[in-house]
């Protein structure tokens, strides 16, 4: 009775390693509003709408791959994930300065031309 926890060991930790495969880090919400606030230099208030809005984008974003998953015309996925795009920036023009969102779209040009990698 003592072995069951050990056997169950090595199980939980392969569903730990599982989950963080999944997962990301570049995709997680919390670190990349984090970074976004420390090249814009947004303020506490900022960063909270902006954090809020990064995970509401996130959740959709996953809702529109996961019901477009079988979809053999991949048009589908990428006009509603070109719909999510244009509302994240409409909401980014609210919440930033003209300064910060000329910055965030400098950025955001520069990772797309270098292959998205920064």
């Amino acid at each position: 009775m003592k072995t069951l926890p050990f056997r169950l060991l090595p199980l939980a930790l392969l569903l730990a390693l599982v989950g963080k495969a999944q997962t990301p880090q570049s995709q997680n919400p919390t670190d990349m509003t984090r970074e976004m606030s420390a090249r814009l230099h947004l303020n506490e208030g900022q960063f909270v709408r902006l954090l809020t809005l990064n995970r509401t984008r996130q959740t959709r974003q996953r809702e529109i791959e996961q019901s477009t998953n079988n979809q053999k015309d991949p048009s589908v996925r990428n006009s509603q994930l070109s719909e999510l795009q244009a509302q994240y920036e409409q909401e980014c023009s609210r919440i930033m300065s003209p300064s910060q969102l000329s910055q965030l779209q400098q950025s955001e040009n520069q990772s797309t031309t270098s292959g998205g990698n920064g």
